[in-house]
Order: C-alpha cells, then structure tokens, then sequence
C-alpha cells in the first residue's frame, strides 16, 4: 500500500510538471466584463485579471448556479466551501474568483448563507463567458463545472489550462472526497454529497433523466 501512495504522489508531480510546462492556449476570445458579488461591492464590474490581487494568473471557477435555479449545486457549493478558506493563500501567487450565471445579487445571497466571506465571487449573467468556454449547454440554467486557469502576457490574455474530465473536473482540490477516501467507508460515488439544502432545478434537470 505505501509503495502504491508513493507511486501516486510521484505521478501527481509528474503530471503537475507537465501541466505548468503547457504552451499558452489561444487568446481570451473578448474582455469579458463580470458583475462583482461580493458583500458591498455587488453589481460593480470587473474584468478577468488584475482587479483582486494584480497577479498574472487567475483561476477561474465556474459553479453551477444558473439564472432560474432554486439553489445552486450541491458539489459545486462543497468545492466553494474549501476554496473561500483557501483563498487567501491561493491568491499569495494567482487571483481566485468564483462565477456563476445567476444575477449578483443572489450569488451574493447565497455566498453569505454559506459564510463565504474571503473568494472574490462574480456573475456571469451579462457575458458570453460560460457559453464561449465550455461552462454551459443550450440554455443559460444548462450550466457545467468548470475551472479554467488564464494567463497575462504583454497585456494580452490567454487560456493556460482548462478541466477536461466531466464529473471529475477538480477531484484532487475538493476536501470532502479526499478526506472521505481517507476512512475505511470511503468516498460514496453518489451524484451530490450530503447537504444542508436540496436543490430542485439540479434534481429535475440533471439527476432525474432517466
């Protein structure tokens, strides 16, 4: 089992090696201009780099939470829970921001309903962003978990790396499966973790097709 963990944590090395030796992609297609959600700054704009922390890189996550949704998506807003804790530190090195398609005003709702009070959090509504890269299908409800990484170079943006793995997206940055595959029941592959809330929209529209 220890040979099997280090040969795990070696690939991870190797595979992140690989990741940040990646050629830059093609240009942001347009300065898309977001719609800030942060306590006491919703409705303001800002655009993809250099509003929050002036860095170079921005991660970028797109949480599923669209326009006419009861709740936002219950994996989704597990992921957000980590990563507003882990904000502060990220952004020591790259700009972290949460977007959604939702208004503002109710991404900034549900932001303090959950206690996120550090990620910098911004609405989508307004841009083609999500439909342009990959976040959602034909409808702006149909939206799609994503973490896309951009890059600044001589004052032009570029796409570094994007979450190619349906379902799988950010597996290894989302604490509650990695704490659950620790402990001798495990991660249950079920479609969304425990919750304090249900989401209706997600249930009808994505989990009920059969």
């Amino acid at each position: 089992m220890l040979k099997d963990e280090q040969e795990l944590v070696e690939k991870v090395k190797s595979v992140a090696e690989r990741r940040r030796n990646l050629p830059l992609g093609g240009r942001l297609k347009e300065n898309y201009v977001f719609q800030r959600a942060n306590e006491g700054k919703v409705g303001g704009e800002r655009e993809i780099l250099g509003a929050v922390c002036g860095q170079n890189t921005t991660l970028l996550y797109s949480f599923m939470y669209g326009p006419n949704w009861d709740h936002p998506c219950s994996s989704c807003t597990s992921l957000v829970d980590g990563f507003d804790r882990t904000w502060y530190q990220v952004t020591q090195g790259a700009t972290f921001v949460a977007i959604a398609k939702a208004p503002a005003a109710r991404i900034n709702a549900w932001a303090k309903q959950r206690g996120w009070s550090q990620i910098a959090m911004v609405s989508g509504g307004g841009s083609a962003y999500q439909a342009d890269y990959k976040c959602q299908g034909d409808s702006d409800d149909m939206q799609w978990p994503m973490m896309h990484v951009f890059r600044e170079r001589d004052g032009k943006i570029y796409r570094f790396w994007e979450s190619e793995l349906p379902m799988n997206h950010v597996d290894t940055v989302w604490a509650y499966r990695n704490l659950m595959d620790f402990t001798p029941e495990g991660w249950p592959d079920i479609p969304t973790p425990p919750q304090n809330f249900k989401s209706e929209f997600l249930e009808k529209n994505y989990l009920n097709q059969d």
